[in-house]
């Protein structure tokens, strides 16, 4: 098996930060995230290691065992140095055998730990996925939620976005501005996944995943990013808030296991890029990053755009900047100017030519991103926020024409509310369905209560669903919402009858399993 570079690596080893492969400063194997693209195997493993250990503290090396029967000897398959700044190892292994099951074991000194490379399922099979969205350290560890998912069996994971929130788990946020700062803001950020990666590694354990990147993972509040650069004020004029070496690790700790990305970059500042196609199971699957190009909201927003003698009360939880427009009046179509961006030139050509190749491969698929291309969670039935990925309309539309008439649902998080809809372009229902997962452990906090009854509605329909044009104008056709409950979906794809069946699984507000029935789910997607 030949061993492959990783990209997402060779900046932190630039910024002298590289791995020492010696001996000894080890402690724990904490859990594994894998991922397998067209026989390309990527095991990203997770160590206790100190991001802010001496330089001369030295680690000892990982090892990765394999074996096809439990009964057989294990077989070293690889040794990888530990990634300081990132305390993790990653293994490739290439001409894998995609749909053979292999056992897999990891040592680090005198700690093991030890999972199941699954059988890739065959196409013409029903391919099982969970989804998954925003973990807030609200009813941590979530025991009773995440066994229900793994008894779901899935054959994949996939993880959404804001993985963590910022101040969690009792460790206030640091944000590394500086490169000296960066091996104490990973120390800080590990505070935090580590706490993730514990309640959800039995669940990674044997079965690959899926992981996205949303604003809170990198420490920021929102997240306009502008192709990659700096933030140079406030939030509203775009960009990242914490050093390009700290994106870059803080990143390749969730997404550092997918297929290579089609454009690292880096981009503006030094920022790296992770989208990415992955096929399995016979469904195609595209990977995108619908922050990190987005235009800022300042480019076309000076003030608060309130209603006239507007205040905002003395004590509130959320300081909206200019970013939410609050006049109920006001025209939010104005907002929108042709050259402003969602997901960049780039990843909009990736997009179209994928999409392409898809409908030629006669397969079906979904589009992954972080948050729904509609504004679909309110604060208000009346206010528009730019944090939406309804806005920038031009980059939606663009985006949406892309994908055209490719067979596919859109899957995302982020927004605390599980929508289901169907997009709409030039008409209602011309474009694709579109799902966006309940919030898993944090408060969900929007809802998805229009002013007017929707249109064309289906008989005996909640007066929510029908037809809309949302707040920024875009067309999008709702079938249901979730208003008030935490959850997660389950997706299967039958790549036989060429449909896609959609699942909303509810959870309590203490984060436990319910009955409750959520109108609109199950739905099934037929091409």
């Amino acid at each position: 098996m030949r061993i492959s570079i990783p990209v997402l690596l060779l900046p932190i080893a630039l910024l002298g930060f590289a791995a020492i492969s010696e001996r000894v400063a080890a402690s724990e194997i904490l859990w594994s995230q894998y991922c397998q693209h067209q026989g390309k195997m990527k095991l990203l493993v997770h160590l206790d290691a100190d991001p802010t250990a001496d330089a001369d503290t030295e680690f000892a090396p990982v090892k990765l065992w394999l074996r096809e029967n439990r009964a057989d000897d294990w077989k070293l398959a690889q040794t990888q140095p530990v990634d300081r700044l990132t305390a993790t190892a990653l293994f490739t292994l290439e001409s894998w055998p995609r749909h053979r099951r292999v056992f897999f074991r990891v040592t680090w000194d005198d700690s093991s730990w030890e999972g199941t490379f699954r059988a890739e399922p065959e196409g013409g099979s029903v391919l099982k996925m969970a989804g998954l969205s925003c973990h807030k350290d609200i009813g941590w560890p979530w025991t009773e939620a995440i066994a229900e998912v793994i008894d779901h069996d899935p054959d994949l994971v996939f993880f959404s976005g804001d993985q963590i929130y910022e101040n969690d788990y009792g460790s206030p946020m640091f944000r590394a501005r500086t490169a000296e700062e960066v091996p104490k803001g990973m120390k800080n950020y590990l505070e935090k996944y580590r706490k993730f990666g514990e309640a959800f590694r039995e669940l990674m354990r044997d079965r690959p995943t899926i992981m996205i990147t949303d604003d809170h993972d990198v420490f920021a509040n929102d997240l306009w990013g502008r192709g990659g650069v700096r933030m140079e004020g406030k939030r509203t004029t775009g960009g990242y808030p914490t050093h390009p070496a700290w994106v870059n690790a803080a990143e390749f700790t969730q997404v550092g296991h997918l297929p290579d990305p089609v454009n690292p970059g880096p981009h503006g500042d030094g920022i790296l890029a992770y989208y990415t196609a992955l096929e399995y199971g016979g469904v195609r699957f595209a990977i995108l990053e619908d922050r990190k190009f987005k235009s800022a909201p300042s480019e076309v927003i000076t003030e608060l755009i309130a209603p006239p003698g507007f205040e905002f009360p003395k004590e509130r939880k959320t300081d909206f900047e200019i970013e939410v427009v609050l006049d109920p009046d006001y025209d939010c179509t104005q907002l929108d100017q042709p050259g402003l961006e969602l997901l960049g030139a780039e990843q909009e050509a990736f997009l179209a030519d994928w999409s392409e190749k898809l409908k030629a491969s006669g397969q079906i698929g979904a589009v992954l991103s972080q948050s729904p291309w509609a504004h679909v969670a309110m604060y208000s039935p009346t206010s528009a926020d730019t944090d939406s990925n309804a806005w920038p309309q031009s980059g939606r539309n663009r985006a949406l024409r892309a994908i055209g008439e490719a067979p596919v649902v859109l899957l995302h998080g982020d927004v605390h509310l599980g929508t289901l809809g169907r997009h709409g372009v030039e008409h209602f229902n011309d474009g694709p369905v579109t799902y966006s997962f309940p919030s898993f452990s944090s408060r969900a906090s929007r809802r998805w209560e229009p002013l007017e009854p929707g249109k064309n509605r289906a008989p005996d329909a909640p007066e929510n669903t029908g037809e809309f044009h949302d707040r920024f104008g875009n067309k999008i056709t709702m079938m249901g919402a979730g208003n008030g409950l935490n959850g997660y979906g389950i997706l299967l794809f039958d790549t036989e009858k060429r449909e896609i069946e959609l699942q909303f699984h509810p959870m309590n507000e203490e984060r436990k399993p319910t009955s409750v029935n959520v109108p609109g789910w199950p739905y099934t997607v037929k091409f």
